[in-house]
């Protein structure tokens, strides 16, 4: 069996284990800080430098695909490295088994984890009443998010969707949007733990 590593984003954290669990496949996973989703620069330098620490390492699989730009330059120093042709982590929850990715252009998309991301972030509505009042929140609120009105909480069957939609609901209300849940089967993701690469993956050999 090969030796490989995963270096993933935080918010797929989740669907990983359950895909280690049912594929029977595990290895070695680095999770980046959530910080790096705001600083692609920054995300494409860290995980070189984590490339290039690695020894003995048969294949990197890199699971935060496109993400601004942080995998072009990437260099396969150490090990063959294995990058999924999507675009961000929401693609890569959103594949299926034929490889097709439905998703709305103009949507937001959420999971538990990107929840957390969201909470932390200074657009959150609760430190943006802290900031203005509840009232101005609103109209701040209102004018961070104009032009959405589709928001979607993606379903993987590896957390709570309900406690996901207790939280989002008063927000989208705000926004006059529509909260919807969507299957998500992250089909890619279990195919990079079970070592399943086909066409839907870049390979940058060593």
């Amino acid at each position: 069996m090969k030796n490989r590593v995963i270096i993933a984003c935080r918010t797929l954290e989740r669907e990983i284990q359950a895909a280690m669990k049912e594929t029977g496949n595990s290895c070695l996973v680095y999770y980046l800080p959530l910080k790096y989703h705001v600083a692609p620069k920054e995300m494409a330098v860290e995980l070189q430098r984590i490339i290039d620490s690695l020894t003995n390492v048969d294949e990197i699989l890199i699971c935060v695909s496109g993400c601004g730009g942080s995998t072009k330059e990437l260099k396969a120093s150490t090990s063959n490295l294995i990058i999924p042709k999507t675009r961000d982590c929401i693609d890569i929850l959103l594949s299926n088994q034929t490889g097709k990715i439905d998703r709305d252009k103009k949507g937001i998309f959420f999971t538990d984890n990107w929840l957390e991301f969201f909470k932390e972030s200074p657009m959150a509505f609760d430190k943006l009443v802290k900031e203005y009042g509840k009232e101005q929140a609103k109209e701040k609120f209102r004018q961070i998010y104009k032009g959405f009105e589709h928001f979607y909480i993606v379903d993987t069957g590896a957390y709570n969707v309900e406690e996901v939609k207790a939280h989002l609901k008063p927000l989208v209300d705000i926004l006059d949007g529509e909260l919807t849940v969507v299957k998500g089967r992250y089909e890619i993701l279990r195919k990079m733990v079970a070592g399943k690469i086909d066409q839907d993956f870049r390979v940058i050999r060593k």
